[in-house]
């Protein structure tokens, strides 16, 4: 073990095995209380599923279509996407990856429209949808499409009534299920047309489409699931996850799912699905703390750690700790960032209590913080 100089002024314990940064890394700050972990809570996108090929990429092409509808401009977005994802998702406010889809079309609307300005800074749309998300992503945003309308009025107030008359009423969101455009369209490419039917009860648009949720790779090991259930005990693990839970055992399979506890653990998504969740659910919605709080009620726990790998996953444990409640702390994971250094480096400056490459490396963690220092790591 040695310390890492990451200019925190904290420090982490870093497994020797790993390089400057190492693949895990623990805060000295709060080993002691992750001797104490007694139930451990996931994240499912970006952590135990790789959504890259099925959720980002749906995002990608509803994006393109909603902007060539509105515009009749085609942009080609696949190699901007995922650094533009990324950015949002450190804001805190995107867990839905619907607002996600909201926020980069309105974006880039705005986008083509300065470009093509006589004095615009940026002539290629793409580079002004860059710095236009950068702008935004520099603040932390705590409600995803409302974040979204609020930046635009204050930095375009000129091209609101065209964002209100043309893109929001095209789109139809904030909105769900039948009511939204881009809800529709977002749910028909990431399920496909059966399970969108068996979803939402309507026939999708293309009931032969194959859905990008067949692309997903599931990267948690069930050693992994195994090795940490021994660790807290069976039953103390859940998940918290803006999926509903159809999709996300659909991914996971029945058996990786026994594994979290049911009854515990919160699939915000069903709100989209289910109109009579929406009003009890809509105070689950990351990064509330809520769904944190009544799964560490359920389970007893006194000390928690919560798994996940974007700005809203932090936000939910630094606000479960502002209500007063310790006993929560974060590990994030950067697996599949399209830029691992910058990830580590805003989990950093969030203060994680735990930064791993991967999520199984998660037992390792916390086996590592219950050694002595000095026989860890070697």
């Amino acid at each position: 073990m040695r310390k890492e100089k990451d200019g925190t002024g904290t420090g982490y314990l870093v497994s020797a095995k790993g390089g400057t940064r190492g693949r895990l890394a623990i805060s000295r700050a709060t080993k002691d209380l992750m001797r104490k972990v007694d139930a451990v809570a996931f994240d499912c996108d970006g952590v135990l599923v790789d959504a890259r090929l099925s959720y980002d990429a749906t995002i990608r092409a509803v994006v393109e279509e909603m902007v060539k509808e509105l515009t009749g401009e085609r942009l080609r977005l696949a190699k901007v996407v995922p650094g533009l994802l990324a950015i949002i998702r450190r804001t805190g406010g995107f867990n839905s990856d619907w607002d996600s889809s909201y926020a980069l079309t309105l974006f880039s609307v705005v986008a083509l429209e300065k470009s093509k300005e006589r004095r615009a800074s940026f002539r290629d749309p793409l580079d002004a949808l860059q710095n236009l998300v950068e702008e935004f992503g520099s603040a932390p945003r705590d409600r995803g499409a409302i974040a979204v309308d609020n930046f635009l009025m204050s930095r375009f107030p000129y091209m609101q009534d065209r964002l209100d008359k043309g893109a929001r009423e095209h789109l139809g969101y904030p909105g769900m299920g039948s009511e939204s455009r881009l809800a529709v369209y977002f749910d028909e490419i990431y399920f496909g047309g059966a399970l969108f039917a068996k979803l939402h009860g309507v026939a999708a648009r293309n009931p032969r489409r194959r859905g990008l949720i067949e692309l997903e790779r599931v990267m948690v090991k069930r050693s992994t699931l195994e090795s940490i259930a021994k660790i807290v005990g069976r039953g103390r693990i859940v998940m918290i996850t803006g999926r509903p839970y159809v999709g996300t055992e659909y991914s996971m399979g029945k058996t990786l799912m026994s594994y979290f506890h049911r009854g515990s653990s919160m699939f915000i998504g069903d709100a989209d699905i289910f109109p009579e969740l929406r009003e009890e659910y809509d105070r689950f919605r990351k990064p509330s703390p809520e769904a944190l709080l009544r799964a560490a009620q359920r389970l007893s726990s006194k000390t928690m750690l919560y798994v996940g790998d974007s700005g809203e996953d932090v936000m939910m444990v630094q606000h479960a700790r502002q209500r007063g409640h310790e006993g929560f702390l974060f590990a994030g994971v950067y697996e599949t960032s399209p830029d691992p250094d910058g990830q580590v480096a805003f989990f950093e400056r969030e203060g994680a209590d735990v930064i791993v490459e991967t999520v199984n490396l998660v037992p390792s963690a916390l086996l590592m913080a219950r050694k002595k220092e000095g026989a860890a790591g070697n």
